[in-house]
Formats: C-alpha cells, structure tokens, sequence
C-alpha cells in the first residue's frame, strides 16, 4: 500500500456513517478501512471514529441497552448487532 491510499482510507473512515440502518455494510466497510488507514482494532482512536459514525439512535440503544457498556471496539461490533 502506498502513502496516498492510506490518507485516501484516513478520510472515507473519517466520513463513514451508517446508512439505511445498514449495520452490516457499516462494519464490513470500516473494517476494509481500518485496515488501509493502518489503525489498530484495540486502539481508543478506532473506537472512537465506530461510534461516531453510528447513527444517534444507536449508540443511545447500546448505551442503555449494555449493564456493563462496551469499552472495546468488538465489543461495540457485537453489540450494534444485537
């Protein structure tokens, strides 16, 4: 992989956001592009642009619907599928 793929990655992960509720190609996405933007899953910073392109709504759901809230980026994964 070149420089500019990953910047190229860097910004379409920035900008990611769920769309129609698509959980599925949310996650499938980010994933594709957490890897090219060269972040690493058990980093905060990965966790924090997931949350960020989840729709409000879910994030409130995980959030209210979690006794323990989910403090790793799988754990958030599996939890915007339940």
């Amino acid at each position: 992989m070149n420089i500019a793929e990953g910047v190229k990655a860097d910004k379409e992960i920035q900008e990611l956001h769920i769309k129609d509720g698509n959980i599925n190609i949310y996650i499938a996405t980010f994933k594709k592009l957490l890897k090219l933007a060269s972040y690493k899953e058990d980093k905060q910073e990965a966790l924090k642009i997931f949350k960020a392109g989840l729709s409000s709504g879910l994030n409130i759901h995980i959030i209210n619907s979690h006794s323990t809230l989910p403090t790793t980026l799988e754990e958030w994964i599996k939890a915007a599928y339940q």
